[in-house]
């Protein structure tokens, strides 16, 4: 009878170890993890669209730098083109007003110059020439040359003034610094310009080296100024023959 019990015992102890081992092992297996295969797809599509935006951002950036170099280059073929177009309008007004000028000599000086058809040059005496308007001969340009290598170029300009101050008994030559009033040839080399004004007309005396010549000039002109213009142009063709 104790063994029955004993057996009986024994198996009612198998049967519950068995049914604890079978719950435990499913307990096991619902307490682990899912893995998220989603998420990581998530993840990795993520870390691609940074990675294409950070590429994006490093085009963006080289563009703005090329576009900002365009424009610096754009802003200096501007420039060039403005300065060209400024110094070739200056040539073609100095080639219209002496169209038709003549080049002509001096009979008593060793130069030579460009003289517009309304105008006439003659000699008077050594060192001296007179271009007049033909029309006007009181309205003229006296015209004296020098050697550089002969002439201390401060004193001929005094020389000059001296000259100029004589020729009006009210004003006194005033120093001329408009450019407008100069002459604009790059030939020229120490211009100098004074002017004082008459009944008749502003009087301008000028001096300008070109190489190895002196050029001294006297400008006689009416009060509306009509032939300074054309004075200065002539004037700046004044070379050596």
């Amino acid at each position: 009878m104790k063994n029955k019990k004993l057996l009986y015992t024994a198996l009612s102890a198998s049967l519950l170890l068995a049914a604890c081992g079978t719950d435990t092992s499913e307990e096991d297996n619902d307490k682990q993890p899912i893995e998220n295969t989603d998420q990581g797809a998530d993840t990795g599509t993520e870390a691609s669209e940074g990675t294409e935006s950070e590429t994006d951002g490093a085009e963006g950036t080289d563009t703005t730098d090329e576009n900002a170099s365009s424009e610096d280059e754009a802003t200096e073929d501007d420039t060039t083109s403005d300065s060209e177009s400024e110094a070739d309008s200056s040539e073609s007004d100095d080639a219209t007003t002496l169209a038709d000028a003549v080049e002509t000599e001096s009979d008593e000086q060793s130069f030579k110059m460009q003289v517009l058809p309304t105008y006439e040059l003659t000699s008077e005496e050594p060192g001296r020439d007179i271009l007049y308007v033909k029309e006007h001969e009181d309205k003229y340009m006296v015209i004296g040359t020098m050697q550089a290598s002969e002439t201390d170029f401060d004193k001929a300009v005094e020389n000059m003034t001296e000259t100029l101050a004589a020729t009006s008994e009210d004003a006194s030559p005033v120093e001329l610094t408009d450019v407008a009033q100069l002459p604009t040839s790059k030939e020229l080399e120490k211009v100098k310009a004074y002017r004082v004004d008459s009944a008749e007309g502003p009087i301008t005396a000028m001096i300008f080296q070109k190489g190895e010549l002196i050029v001294r000039v006297m400008m006689y002109d009416n009060n509306d100024e009509s032939y300074y213009e054309e004075y200065l142009k002539m004037a700046e063709t004044i070379q050596p023959k």
